[in-house]
């Protein structure tokens, strides 16, 4: 069961995809002139501000969250990944971070509106903020999740620090 459920995210992720770069050639149909690009969807990321960075992290989420169950679907995988349940949620979140980020970033970039950037950047604030619990919680849990830990520490932190240098260099 868990494996449709992988195989239908993965489907949302790629239906997202198209949606993104559908909406992307539409609004940049001006800029493509004789040539085509296909990198013209990601260059106009913002023009269409949030829905089309929303989409584009729809995607990756789908692509992602729909891989990750199909691979842990197996009755193997149950056994594998006995410990490590709150490190599993802190490589989430802090996945959830880097979007949010990156959210933010895009609108902030593309001169949008404050308030909406604003928004992405407290949710980025506050999962930066559970993302510190979660990982004084998971180096304190047992049996460990070696892999989700250290992975999910690395991204955590990243998130954490790229999000203190964009503050401090006073955004886009």
């Amino acid at each position: 069961m868990k494996r449709i459920f992988g195989g239908l995210l993965m489907l949302a992720g790629a239906l997202a995809l198209y949606l993104f770069a559908t909406r992307a050639m539409f609004h940049g149909r001006a800029d493509l002139g004789s040539s085509y690009s296909p990198s013209l969807p990601l260059l106009l990321v913002g023009a269409d501000y949030p829905t089309d960075a929303l989409l584009l992290a729809g995607a990756a989420w789908g692509f992602l969250l729909g891989l990750w169950c199909v691979i842990t679907g197996a009755d193997e995988a149950r056994e594998v990944l006995r410990g490590g349940r709150i490190a599993r949620i802190l490589l989430l979140n802090g996945l959830l971070l880097l979007s949010s980020l990156a959210i933010a970033y895009l609108g902030a970039k593309a001169h949008k509106d404050p308030a909406t950037v604003l928004v992405f950047g407290l949710v980025a604030a506050v999962q930066a903020v559970v993302g510190l619990i979660l990982l004084i919680l998971s180096l304190a849990e047992r049996p460990k999740g070696i892999a989700s830990l250290a992975f999910g520490t690395v991204v955590t932190l990243g998130g954490v620090g790229l999000g203190v240098l964009v503050f401090l260099w006073g955004g886009a």
